[in-house]
């Protein structure tokens, strides 16, 4: 490494790495920087720019955001509607079912040629201006912090890479649920990629339980479905709850009571911290003041019950009057982050144990198209739902599944989609983090997740005087942030980390 030089790594080059690489490099130029610079980049897939969700290959697995939400340069979101429209050739020919609009729900394989696009753009951009962008296909396996903070990773092939500072763009991991069935040849971990569910899975009359029954678990059907798959399937689920159906329209609403001026005015006036059943009673007040009437709350309960009835009910709201709740949750898009931080730890904790299941399928609902199939699929009896899950055992050459009653069903085949591992040391595909943590270079918070400064996305521990080499983004803040799952949340954090780095070089 040259020592006037200054090197970033990147590990990860999905769409939160390819966000920070074209900040540093747009930043870098406007700012007319003099510090050489070089930007390593670590992609252990075969591409880079598109990542493993958007890299599907399959053109039934749609966005579960609208495309006017998903510009992948911070505060342009109507970006990537941009770029659809100058390429509305390529679009047409390709994706001809597609509608350029920025209440659409393209597929993921489109956004992925959109992403990939910008990193190649922006690589080029880097070399006119004398940035030197290195692509290494590899996994980063471990690092060692030197005496000087600089850093050296290590990569899955042996080789030793060295950088000033590295950023932590690795996306994703793994769930770590059902790890002791992780040897059968049956089990799949993940419904990523598609195509080893495609490419195994070739009895299309074979019995498939998908564990989980959100976003993630529903790509999963699509996968089979879109494919020819005939055969049973079933959604194995703790809740059993079906996201609910996103409007074709979103239609904006104005709260009254759930603001953040009355969150922070409720802290000023109590003097104490911002508890969970502070959030639940203004969340209750807010929906009752625009009915302008007392709600049942215990109507609104979604468990144990059948699944399908309320499906139908939420395609009708979508198309039609909407979704209070549904609204009031998606109109806090732009507040809930700062809500969020004024939680303390353990009612994040809560939040997540008990709140999140019903705050997940109300905020992340599924497109339309989406809702229509599954329908269709709940109908003919071919996909099952299963709440009140216990466990899955392997017994003759299939896998027997109960529930906490004692009930039991029959798979063939099992794909866990059950959800990322928040807990560090429970990450089972990324060894880059468990090391990490080992060598007390990282910390876990309390609610998952790393420990990071907010303000600048600097990995932050209590064993280490001088400030970290590393940076985070994406999941691995699962528990300091609540929104890692939303791009253009994670697009905006990537305006910060790059300032703030940009700041040390």
């Amino acid at each position: 490494m040259n020592e006037r030089s200054k090197t970033i790594a990147i590990i990860g080059a999905g769409a939160s790495g390819t966000a920070c690489f074209l900040q540093l490099v747009l930043k870098y130029i406007v700012r007319q920087v003099k510090q050489p610079l070089s930007i390593h980049i670590f992609e252990k897939r075969n591409e880079f720019g598109e990542g493993l969700a958007f890299g599907t290959g399959q053109e039934g697995h749609l966005l579960n955001t609208k495309a006017g939400l998903m510009g992948i340069f911070p505060y342009e979101r109507m970006h990537f509607v941009q770029w659809m429209h100058q390429n509305q050739e390529m679009i047409a020919k390709e994706f001809p079912q597609v509608s350029i609009h920025p209440d659409a729900y393209p597929p993921r394989m489109l956004f992925g040629r959109y992403v990939q696009a910008m990193f190649n753009q922006y690589c080029e951009i880097a070399k006119e201006h004398g940035v030197d962008v290195q692509l290494v296909q590899d996994e980063v396996v471990d690092a060692t912090i030197h005496r000087d903070n600089r850093v050296s990773l290590k990569t899955g092939s042996g080789r030793t890479h060295k950088a000033n500072y590295a950023i932590l763009a690795t996306g994703n991991p793994a769930s770590n649920t059902f790890q002791k069935l992780a040897k059968q040849k049956r089990f799949f971990p993940s419904p990523w990629p598609s195509s080893r569910i495609l490419s195994e899975i070739t009895d299309k009359t074979a019995r498939v339980s998908i564990v989980g029954s959100s976003l993630t678990a529903i790509d999963a059907l699509i996968t089979l479905i879109g494919n020819g798959h005939e055969g049973p399937i079933s959604f194995f689920s703790l809740k059993g709850l079906l996201p609910r159906v996103q409007s074709p329209t979103e239609i904006p609403y104005i709260r009254k009571v759930l603001t953040l001026a009355n969150v922070r005015k409720h802290v000023r006036e109590k003097q104490k911290s911002l508890r969970l059943t502070d959030l639940i009673r203004m969340f209750r007040s807010e929906a009752e003041s625009y009915r302008e009437e007392p709600l049942d709350w215990a109507a609104e309960e979604r468990e144990d019950k059948d699944q399908l009835t309320l499906l139908e009910e939420d395609i009708a709201l979508a198309a039609g009057k909407q979704c209070l709740l549904q609204n009031i949750l998606y109109s806090l898009r732009e507040e809930t982050y700062d809500m969020w931080k004024l939680l303390p730890a353990d009612q994040k904790l809560l939040f997540l144990k008990w709140m999140k299941p019903y705050f997940d399928i109300n905020r992340h609902a599924m497109p339309m198209e989406n809702a229509l199939k599954i329908r269709e699929v709940l109908r003919s009896g071919q996909l099952t739902i299963i709440g009140n899950t216990n466990d899955i055992e392997w017994k003759e050459n299939r896998f027997v599944l109960t529930t906490e009653k004692g009930e039991s069903s029959e798979a063939d085949y099992v794909i866990n989609a059950s959800g990322p591992a928040a807990i560090v040391e429970k990450i089972i595909d990324q060894p880059l983090l468990p090391r990490l943590l080992k060598k007390k270079y990282i910390e876990e918070y309390a609610a998952g997740g790393i420990h990071a400064d907010l303000d600048t996305l600097r990995v932050v521990t209590s064993s280490r005087k001088r400030p970290s080499p590393f940076y985070v983004i994406g999941h691995q803040l699962a528990g300091l942030q609540l929104d890692i799952n939303a791009f253009w949340f994670n697009v905006e954090q990537s305006d910060l980390l790059s300032e703030s780095l940009l700041k040390n070089i």
